[in-house]
């Protein structure tokens, strides 16, 4: 079912062409300019059987030329003149079908009230007056002349049964020719609004993460200017023993490194937003790209008496991008040390096959066991505090699960039953 649907719905794109080239009148004219050709070819044969060979005549050439506005129309985008000639033309063809088949006595009002339901479907709506009004004034018109003048209008069918098979063929038609134009016109309302409710929800998500971002961002950056600056008061303006500065110059280490990661994860969250998830990769070796952050934050973690240990292999290498795989691993090794008491460890792994690499971080927690749920990757203003009273903005999780689809992989933890949590986190190679 789902693959007759794809088919379907190929063919459809290709016969009204792509939304974002055409507007959804004119993927409808287009689809009616298909459906036309085809009621035309069915029409010539069936006017040569009952014994209509200049009817017959009229519809080879009418489909000669509809087959023309279609190509004018869908591809060389001509859309306004080939509605026009179509509405002209229809008009003019099915006057003259009045009174080549029988006036009053034939299938031509059927074919007016078929005109007028393509018009209404395909001009727009500050034209109806003008075609509408035409359409009805000219159907009204040939009545009138064929009553005032019925020489004018000559009888046509040889056959009392051709006249049957002419008029109940012609109300078939129309018929399925007004249902096709109404589940066209349907369907493709209907996938236009689907479309815009998924776009508005998606800007309102947008909107929504954007607003408690900066929300979250006034009240967080705010705190750590507010303490460094308090900080530097008080080394200008007291007398402070030499104890009393190293204390007060490491609480501004602290809190400018805290303030940076924080900034530095706003900075890749506003890179992310503007350039629609558009990511480049290129060949990386692994170990250039972690060892650096490895480093440092061993550098961090034994300052608050952490003990970081790493193993991974020096030869492999992958096809990504190296900002984000540095990024992910950043925010996992911070979190790490954020929620890691003194005196425990934390540990980087790296598995790889010919398919994926493996990265796992592992920290020994705070004594307690870790309660996470799947919404720690979601942007939250729900921040907690870590061992050491650092803080953040809760983005840098969030940034950690969309850098890592983006990058094709996935992401998730395993808490311990007593202490710690791991994160893991899969890449293709």
């Amino acid at each position: 079912m789902a693959n007759e649907r794809d088919f379907f719905r190929r063919i459809s794109e290709i016969v009204g062409g792509p939304a974002g080239e055409f507007a959804l009148t004119a993927r409808i004219f287009h689809s009616i300019l298909a459906i036309s050709i085809a009621a035309l070819v069915y029409n010539i044969p069936l006017n040569l059987i009952v014994g209509l060979p200049n009817v017959a005549l009229a519809s080879c050439v009418t489909l000669i030329l509809v087959a023309y506005l279609f190509y004018l129309s869908r591809f060389k985008a001509r859309i306004v003149l080939a509605r026009l000639i179509f509405c002209l033309l229809g008009t003019g063809l099915f006057v003259a079908n009045y009174f080549l088949n029988s006036g009053i006595d034939g299938p031509t009002g059927y074919f007016f009230l078929l005109m007028l339901v393509v018009m209404v479907a395909i001009v727009p709506v500050k034209e109806y007056w003008y075609w509408v009004t035409s359409n009805v004034l000219l159907l009204f018109g040939v009545h009138w002349l064929q009553y005032m003048h019925p020489e004018w209008v000559p009888y046509t069918y040889a056959q009392k049964e051709d006249r049957f098979i002419d008029t109940t063929s012609a109300y078939a038609t129309v018929v399925v020719v007004v249902l096709a134009c109404f589940y066209i016109i349907r369907k493709r309302y209907d996938a236009e609004r689907l479309e815009a409710q998924a776009t508005a929800e998606r800007l309102r998500i947008s909107d929504a993460e954007k607003n408690k971002l900066f929300s979250i961002i006034s009240h967080d950056l705010r705190s750590p200017l507010s303490l460094i600056q308090n900080y530097l008061e008080m080394l200008v303006e007291y007398d402070l023993s030499e104890e009393e500065r190293k204390q007060i110059k490491a609480q501004l280490l602290k809190s400018t490194r805290g303030t940076l990661d924080m900034v530095n994860n706003v900075l890749h969250w506003s890179t992310y937003q503007l350039s629609g998830g558009v990511i480049k990769k290129e060949k990386l070796s692994l170990a250039e790209v972690l060892v650096t952050q490895v480093e440092l934050f061993r550098a961090m973690a034994a300052q608050k008496g952490i003990r970081l240990e790493s193993a991974f292999a020096r030869d492999v290498t992958i096809v990504s991008n190296a900002d984000m795989i540095q990024l992910i691993v950043r925010n996992l090794l911070n979190n790490a040390v954020k929620f890691t008491s003194p005196g425990g460890s934390i540990a980087l792994y790296v598995s790889c096959d010919a398919t994926t690499c493996l990265l796992s971080v592992k920290d020994s927690g705070n004594g307690s066991p870790a309660q996470l749920n799947d919404n720690v990757f979601e942007l939250s203003s729900g921040t907690s505090r870590g061992t050491g009273n650092e803080s953040g903005v809760g983005l840098g999780l969030s940034l950690c699960r969309d850098y890592t689809q983006l990058l094709g992989g996935r992401i998730w933890f395993s808490c311990d039953v007593n202490s710690g949590t791991t994160f893991f986190v899969e890449l293709p190679t």
